[in-house]
This record gives C-alpha cells, structure tokens and sequence, in this order.
C-alpha cells in the first residue's frame, strides 16, 4: 500500500515534467533517424517543438448520435428511477404496517416494559411513548 502510494505521487510529480522536455532529432552514421531528449556531442541535431496544444472545443451544437446516446442512456436511468420508486413505496408501507403495531401494542396494553430495560413504565413515560408511535404513523402512513 505504502510503495503504491510513493509511485503514485513520483508519477504525479514527474507527470508535468514529462510535458515540458526537451526532444532533439538526428541521423545516425547509419542514416537512421535518432529522436531523444539529450544530443549526442559533436552531432548537428535539431530541437523539435513537441508543446502539445489545448484540445479544440467541441461546437456548440450537438451532435445526432450524442442525442441518441442520450436517449439510450436515459431508458435505464427511467428503469432504474421506477424501480427505486417501488422499492421506496414497498419500505414505506412495510414502515407504516411497523409503527400502526406498535401504537396499537402501546395503547392496548397498560404496562409496558421500557426499551432495552427490564424496568416498567411510568404512565407519562408511556404516554410519551404513544405520542412518539402517533408521530410515527403519521410520519409513515400519509399517502
């Protein structure tokens, strides 16, 4: 992990570097074309501009077949939003089915054990305990 991480930031380092050396050209005694970013002494080499441009914007207009990309890719993402919709609406009603249980268990029965505790409510901890599922149901079952 560490040694990836070193090689990583050398190659962002070095990257710019990269863009900014220096290319010469020359033909060897064997009459082939030499490129390299050192000229060999007593050679006549020539020092090639190698500085890359920034890219053309693209035109304004789009482009048919991006249109139809987009078209293409558009089907999925409706598929996909419609089938998050239904599992939302599914954990919706499971969550409203929840907390009407839970008021219906809170109100019906007169004692109730708090949460995570062996000990019994009091009555305003279980009134406070109704209201709260009241905020639930209505929180989960409007339509």
């Amino acid at each position: 992990m560490k040694s990836s991480l070193v090689w990583t930031f050398l190659l962002v380092l070095l990257t710019p570097a990269a863009a900014l050396a220096e290319v010469y050209t020359w033909t060897d005694a064997n009459g082939k074309k030499v490129y390299s970013d050192q000229p060999p002494p007593n050679v006549n080499a020539r020092k090639l501009n190698v500085r890359t441009h920034p890219a053309p914007m693209p035109a304004s207009a789009p482009q048919p077949e991006k249109k139809a990309e987009k078209k293409a890719e558009s089907k999925p993402v409706a598929s996909d939003s419609a089938a998050i919709a239904a599992a939302n609406a599914k954990i919706k009603e499971q969550n409203c089915k929840q907390a009407q249980n839970n008021l219906s268990t809170l109100q019906l029965n007169g004692r109730i054990r708090l949460p995570g505790s062996t000990a019994l409510a009091t009555d305003a901890q279980r009134n406070e305990m109704i209201r709260q599922a009241q905020k639930d149901v209505q929180t989960w079952c409007n339509k």
